[in-house]
């Protein structure tokens, strides 16, 4: 199969929150379009069905305009989505396999034709993903952190030997002094592994250092800036979250997967951006193109009574995001990462492709939604997002 040049224009979305520009170029010819990139016409598409109740969260998806050939399209890349009543990770079938079609995208309420690449599938395009390890590195994680450190090295070697275009950043935090102790900034598999090995370290000194080329930079940030300092209240997920957001180097058109370890409820200290509330789609901060969280639990569920700001459940940073969540015991025994549905989530990750968007390139606001069907209805799920295309004229 040609292999495609995933080449990113710009781009940005939001899910129902503040909008960005992408430049697009006409597309008049529709017919050599749809050719030339192998994407079934609109005129070939059907309605999104009417879904009903949801009983699946769909995972944030990047969106960004790609061009081939001259040609521009809408590449939607999304990890998998888990179908709990077959125990299986369900593979998507887009315009044109009418028999199987259970993914749709319409722009606008106007249904698009599309094409479905499953990353399972095997053939030369490759899929970029950019992940980011969150670890609680207090002194509660001295049972898991050896696991943890060298769990995390092996599985970075294996999803990049998958088929993704992969690469890896980690930040540790729970400090006593400021919430964020250490960081490395996207990088190889390889590069995150003499990091975690760096002077022989062991148990949760393995990711309290700063590490990569700005290594001081990050450290300076980390130590300065008033965001990041969380007083006696120092084991928090989200601002981890927000400090790998704010300050890592994420390729454009790549998924923004976070994988957060931590055997603590997620402790704001009273402050609201710090929450696990954040990232819930009904607040409009957090957008799809920033990316998803998988959340490993390593203690009691009960200890997170999901006070508000103070004691929150962790695992909701998953479930506001479409992410997976893994309980293990505080010793993390006998769990890999390889077994963590983020795994299989990555390697059963999609790429969904549409074109003819003269239309929608005016500069104004435009409604994406994607909605999954499985054939059985036992899977039902539905992503809406706002979208704003630059003037195609400009």
């Amino acid at each position: 199969m040609k292999r495609i040049n995933y080449r990113s224009i710009v781009c940005a979305a939001m899910a129902m929150g503040t909008l960005s520009f992408v430049s697009c170029s006409s597309d008049d010819d529709v017919v050599t379009a749809n050719d030339v990139l192998g994407i079934p016409s609109d005129n070939e598409a059907t309605p999104a069905p009417e879904i009903g109740n949801a009983n699946v969260t769909l995972p944030n998806f990047s969106v960004t305009v790609e061009e081939e050939s001259g040609y521009p399209y809408l590449a939607i890349n999304m990890t998998g989505v888990w179908d709990e009543e077959h125990s299986d990770w369900l593979k998507l079938y887009g315009t044109g396999n009418s028999a199987k079609q259970n993914v749709w995208v319409t722009i606008d309420n106007s249904a698009k034709g599309i094409d479905v690449y499953n990353n399972a599938d095997g053939d030369s395009r490759t899929l970029l993903a950019d992940v980011v390890f969150l670890v609680d590195n207090s002194g509660s994680m001295s049972e898991e952190a050896d696991a943890v450190a060298n769990s995390i090295i092996s599985w970075s070697k294996v999803l990049e030997a998958s088929g993704l275009d992969l690469r890896v950043g980690s930040v540790g935090y729970g400090d006593s002094n400021h919430a964020i102790d250490g960081a490395l900034n996207m990088t190889t598999p390889e590069k995150l592994g003499e990091y975690m090995n760096a002077d022989n370290r062991y148990g949760t000194d393995r990711t309290r250092h700063y590490g990569g080329a700005d290594a001081e930079t990050l450290r300076a940030k980390a130590e300065n800036s008033r965001l990041y300092e969380n007083g006696s209240y120092n084991e928090c997920g989200m601002v981890a979250l927000h400090f790998a957001n704010d300050n890592f180097a994420f390729r454009g058109g790549s998924n923004r997967i976070f994988v957060n370890f931590t055997d603590e409820p997620n402790q704001p200290n009273g402050i609201e951006k710090w929450s696990v509330e954040y990232l819930n789609p009904k607040n409009n901060n957090w957008t799809t193109n920033n990316g998803t969280v998988h959340t490993v639990y390593s203690d009691r569920k009960e200890w997170c009574d999901n006070t508000y700001l103070y004691n929150e459940q962790p695992w909701l940073m998953s479930e506001y995001t479409g992410g997976s969540i893994m309980y293990a015991d505080r010793y993390f025994t006998n769990i890999t990462l390889e077994n963590l549905p983020v795994t299989g989530a990555m390697q059963n990750s999609y790429v969904i492709r549409c074109t003819n968007l003269a239309s929608v390139c005016d500069g104004l606001e435009h409604e994406i939604k994607v909605t999954v069907l499985s054939k059985d209805g036992l899977v039902r799920g539905e992503k809406v997002i706002k979208f704003v295309f630059s003037n195609s004229k400009e």
